[in-house]
């Protein structure tokens, strides 16, 4: 029960200040005249922010109390930035590679523009950059070899949706459009609200009594 409760903070702190954005952004939309976000769109983006939020936990990204706890090391046991050059991990390889086919894969369907490989792969390399630059803050290890898996993985997902939606796209208007908010903006939300919201050590403190 405990462990449900703090996860359950955990995902409360990532997705709350998604959710607010997400109506606020409703909200100035329908002031100023927009069509609000089609709810496939909406759907999706829900869907994405759930995913998102549980890269965050199984990569353990590092929050404000982890930085006021820790603080930043950069230390040459902590970062690897030489590809490939400790054992190798198949299995741990592998599920860096599948760990981003979902990113890969989202975006697009979200965002047309990001059904670009140009575009995606950006994408996906700035997200896996966000994600080992924060764990400098928790004692967890920043590999370059996480970040070239993740991206392979993220253009694994793009290839997947341009498979899937092959014979879809022959048939598109060109109509489709993005949401007025970027991934990116969107991915600051998610990403500010951990780090700003999740004490983990407190609240383990709170339930635990240590």
């Amino acid at each position: 029960m405990k462990k449900w409760i703090l996860d359950g903070y955990e995902l409360a702190a990532t997705l709350l200040p998604f959710a607010l954005a997400f109506w606020l952004s409703g909200r100035l939309g329908r002031k100023r005249g927009l069509a609000p976000t089609p709810p496939r769109t909406a759907l999706l983006m829900g869907i994405w922010a759930l995913y998102t939020a549980g890269v965050f936990s199984v990569t353990g990204v590092g929050t404000l109390f982890n930085w006021l706890t820790y603080g930043l090391r950069l230390d040459a046991g902590q970062v690897n930035l030489i590809p490939f050059s400790q054992d190798i991990d198949v299995v741990g390889y592998a599920l860096n590679v599948v760990l981003f086919v979902p990113f890969g894969f989202l975006l697009p369907c979200i965002w047309p523009r990001l059904r670009r490989t140009r575009r995606l792969l950006p994408a996906g390399f700035g997200f896996s950059l966000l994600i080992e630059l924060s764990q400098t803050l928790n004692n967890r290890s920043t590999d370059v070899d996480d970040l070239i898996l993740n991206t392979l993985g993220a253009l694994c997902g793009l290839l997947a949706f341009r498979l899937l939606h092959r014979k879809k796209r022959n048939g598109e208007s060109g109509a489709e459009k993005d949401p007025d908010w970027g991934p990116a903006a969107w991915l600051a939300v998610l990403f500010l609200g951990r780090f700003l919201l999740f004490d983990e050590l407190g609240a383990a403190g709170l339930l635990y009594g240590f």
